[in-house]
């Protein structure tokens, strides 16, 4: 107990009484971590001792303080001696006392760094406790004491100054996000260009362990194969034709030879009518509806829609085989001859074809034999016979019958009603009820042509001139003359309704569209006029010169016309703009058709040519020179022929359906059925199969 006790009391004569209680915790901490209970076990009275000698411990340091108070050792000095005889007090006490390690205890700082007095003493404790202790320094108990940090090795790597590794970490941080932004976005312009569409290695996907994304799999992912059912075999045949009727003619050739049940589902006439009607059959687009030219081409008709039991495939190729033709430009010549002078105008249906002429005739000829089946005129203007002289005809010519006048065939054919042109027959028109004819002495006659004797029921007389053109609709009946005016007149009672005035020329085409006529004139000007004001609403002006022919679309939509400056142009309706212009013919354009249908415009020039353009573009693609001997004055087209009349007497057939089987099964009634031979053609073009795919 004693040598305990003495070791005590010299360990305690450096340590604070302040101090004390901490000491006695640190022995406390000390005891608890391993010392033999031996050595920590003290009794009541050892407590009171080493209360003792830490008092005179302290005694004891005030004394050498103030020994020591006229010389003042240094701070260094001091601290070498109090190590020294501290390091041999602490050699002896870890002898007896081993397990009391306290390397980082005060008692060593506090020896070497005692102030010489006692209130320098304090002091220096006194500042110490306000300084803030060194952030990489001592730490606990030992930094209240220390206002210096130990001394650096020389071989420890030095510190960056403070402050500086947050900074580092901050920018390390911001340049790895700039990276990863910068990748993200050349990765997202890779996707957006399709690059991994186009072939691009995996390999480059940024991989991502938690969606899966760009990761392969172990083993090969065999493909699901897919239960795969016809659908003709399990659809009812109702619901097949219904999606087989929506295909293009060339896909259901190619359905067909599928399989045999395809074959039959496409090959069927429910199927093929609603492809042909959906390709051939005339849109009407205005009321009434406008008078068509020659035949429609779509077979039967019962109270207007379409029979029944009808080969809707053999058709469809039928008409197939005549377009291909109307592209080739290889039509079969038919000569029509009676008329004695130039031949006006001209209509035709699919049963006959009606002409006026110079000579103050109408003549009805049979659309089957080609031949003349009435002559309606004055008493005066019969025909001599052996008239007209035979013309040149062309290679392609099929028909030319002679001439019936002055033969007893001819006699019986030539008809005097009680009322007649005695002049010119400038144009005409009709429809299944009434023809409109209009002449030279200045009247129009207005004939029911219902039977089999064509009846004259009434004239309208108004013009001061010669009639040039005629129109009729359900409502109205419309003239235009050289007196540079326009008439307009009830269908019904023959009364006259207006007069349309704003021409500085002779009036020389007009037509009907509904509540909307259009009109051409030698002034140069075609001119849309709205019959209810009787206003000019819109002009369409010619770049040089008269206009002589005009045509309205029947969706009234384009305005077509032509005259002395050899084309023909193309005007929308609406805003009045020129679309086009033709090729030019070589002399002045007196005839214009438009097909709108078929896609075809027709025109007739005095250049004894024909031309055939397509109605979009207004492309050439068939040209007929000198099928005629003199002008072409009037020609107009339907499916599958133009008929065009010449100043030299004749009407001329083009007709592209001539020796094509089964041709009669467009004609709406007993139309002619070519009995000739079959022709092995492909049917459906390259051109439409190509559009189609």
């Amino acid at each position: 107990m004693k040598r305990t006790a003495s070791q005590t009391f010299s360990q305690a004569s450096t340590i604070d009484v302040s101090d004390t209680g901490s000491m006695v915790g640190c022995s406390k901490e000390g005891a608890k971590e391993g010392e033999p209970s031996s050595s920590l076990s003290h009794s009541h009275s050892s407590k009171q001792s080493l209360s003792k000698a830490v008092v005179g411990s302290y005694k004891q340091i005030r004394r050498r303080l103030s020994t020591s108070s006229s010389r003042r050792p240094s701070f260094a000095s001091e601290s070498t001696s109090s190590s020294s005889t501290l390091k041999s007090k602490e050699s002896y006490t870890n002898e007896q006392s081993p397990h009391l390690n306290h390397q980082d205890s005060v008692f060593t700082t506090i020896q070497e760094q005692a102030p010489t007095s006692s209130k320098s003493f304090f002091r220096c404790f006194s500042s110490l406790r306000q300084r803030r202790p060194a952030a990489s320094g001592p730490s606990g108990e030992t930094a209240r004491f220390n206002p210096v940090p130990a001394p650096i090795p020389a071989n420890y790597p030095m510190l960056s100054p403070p402050g500086s590794a947050a900074r580092a970490a901050a920018a390390a941080a911001n340049s790895e996000r700039l990276n990863l932004q910068k990748r993200q976005e050349e990765y997202t312009q890779r996707f957006l260009e399709t690059e991994f569409f186009a072939g691009s290695r995996m390999e480059d996907v940024t991989k991502d362990s938690e969606s899966g994304v760009g990761m392969t799999c172990s083993t090969p992912v065999e493909p699901v194969q897919e239960k795969r059912l016809d659908p003709i075999n399990y659809l009812p045949a109702e619901l097949s034709a219904m999606i087989l009727s929506n295909l293009e003619a060339p896909s259901l050739v190619i359905a067909e030879r599928v399989a045999s049940a395809w074959n039959e589902a496409a090959s069927s006439s429910h199927v093929w009518r609603n492809v042909f009607l959906r390709k051939f059959e005339p849109q009407i687009h205005v009321s009434p509806t406008p008078i068509m030219m020659g035949g429609a081409g779509i077979g039967k008709r019962i109270n207007g829609k379409p029979a029944p039991g009808q080969n809707w495939k053999q058709m469809y190729k039928v008409r197939k085989t005549i377009e291909r033709r109307w592209k080739a430009g290889t039509p079969s010549a038919i000569y029509l001859n009676g008329h004695t002078d130039s031949v006006y105008c001209c209509q035709f249906d699919e049963n006959k074809i009606i002409t006026g002429s110079r000579d103050r005739t109408i003549r009805v000829w049979d659309m089957k034999t080609f031949k003349c089946i009435k002559v309606i005129g004055g008493p005066n203007n019969r025909p001599l016979p052996n008239t007209p002289h035979s013309l040149a005809i062309r290679a392609e010519t099929v028909v030319n019958h002679a001439s019936l006048n002055g033969t007893p065939e001819g006699h019986d054919i030539y008809h005097v009603p009680h009322d007649f042109h005695e002049a010119s027959i400038l144009c005409l028109q009709y429809d299944d009820e009434i023809m409109v004819t209009g002449s030279s002495d200045h009247t129009c006659i207005v004939w029911d042509i219902t039977g089999s004797e064509y009846k004259p029921l009434y004239r309208l007389r108004k013009h001061s001139a010669g009639v040039l053109d005629v129109c009729l609709d359900d409502k109205h009946i419309i003239s235009c003359s050289k007196d540079l005016t326009i008439n307009v007149w009830s269908r019904a009672t023959g009364q006259h309704m207006q007069t349309l005035t704003g021409h500085r020329g002779p009036v020389n085409a007009v037509q009907l569209r509904g509540n909307l006529l259009v009109s051409a004139s030698g002034d140069g000007v075609a001119k849309l006029w709205n019959l209810e004001s009787g206003s000019c609403i819109k002009e369409f002006p010619s770049q040089d010169r008269g206009l002589a022919a005009v045509e309205f679309s029947d969706d009234a939509k384009y305005v077509l016309a032509g005259g002395n400056d050899h084309v023909v142009y193309k005007f929308d309706a609406l805003t009045g703009q020129l679309l086009h212009t033709s090729e030019k013919h070589g002399g002045l354009v007196r005839s214009l058709f438009l097909d709108a249908h078929n896609g075809r415009v027709v025109s007739g020039s005095y250049d004894q040519s024909i031309r055939v353009a397509d109605y979009e573009t207004g492309v050439t693609y068939g040209t007929y020179d000198n099928w005629t001997t003199s002008w072409i004055l009037s020609a107009k087209s339907d499916y599958r022929r133009v008929v065009a009349t010449s100043q030299d007497g004749r009407a001329l057939l083009l007709d592209f359906g001539w020796n094509v089987r089964n041709v009669g099964m467009l004609v709406d009634g007993e139309g002619r059925v070519d009995e000739v031979m079959d022709v092995d053609e492909e049917w459906v073009d390259e051109e439409e199969m190509s559009m189609t795919f």
